[in-house]
């Protein structure tokens, strides 16, 4: 069996690569109807497998972190655990073509779950509470670092990381109304 340090390991390693991605993505933003604009369509059109294989890889280590690592997820964990897990049904039926016009949900659950992430990094390295975050029925505190990868990878920094692509996935996709106001 692998050890949790080399998954803990392998799971920021990735975490790296998105995080490579988003930094790509914000500084091509000026050339993106120009030098990059097949960069920016080729983007547009994986946008939601990627979103798909950001989502699997967000539950697949909040999963692991929790039930095979045995790290106990404080309060702000599953808050961001109840805007991720949906994510991965909506993108599936956009997917299959049964909603297209996914953009907007993926852009507010995200965008929540971004702040949230935010708000406990902020707090993992030390800032003070805005918002009390109680320990009532949780084992661990929302401040509390299970682990330190690379010198800031922590689990709200992975989260962090993958709303973010999850956002700028749903900034690239287009709803089935835009495709049509785009032919007429």
């Amino acid at each position: 069996m692998i050890s949790i340090d080399v998954m803990t390991k392998a799971i920021a390693g990735l975490v790296i690569v998105g995080q490579a991605l988003l930094v790509l993505y914000v500084v091509g933003l000026p050339w993106r109807k120009t030098a990059l604009k097949g960069v920016y369509s080729f983007a547009a059109e994986y946008a939601l497998p990627g979103a798909l294989l950001a989502l699997f890889g967000a539950i697949f280590g909040s999963l692991y972190f929790s039930e095979i690592a045995k790290f106990p997820p404080c309060e702000l964990c599953w808050y961001q655990r109840i805007v991720m897990y949906p994510q991965v049904v909506l993108v599936g039926l956009a997917m299959m073509k049964k909603n297209r016009d996914v953009r907007m949900q993926l852009l507010v659950l995200s965008g929540i779950g971004f702040i949230i992430s935010l708000y406990q990094t902020y707090l993992q390295y030390g800032g003070s509470a805005l918002v009390p975050c109680s320990t009532t029925g949780f084992a661990i505190s929302c401040a509390q670092k299970n682990f330190l990868e690379f010198g800031y990878i922590t689990i709200p920094v992975m989260a962090l990381t993958g709303f973010a692509m999850i956002f700028v996935a749903g900034l690239l996709t287009k709803n089935s109304n835009d495709a049509t106001s785009e032919q007429e």
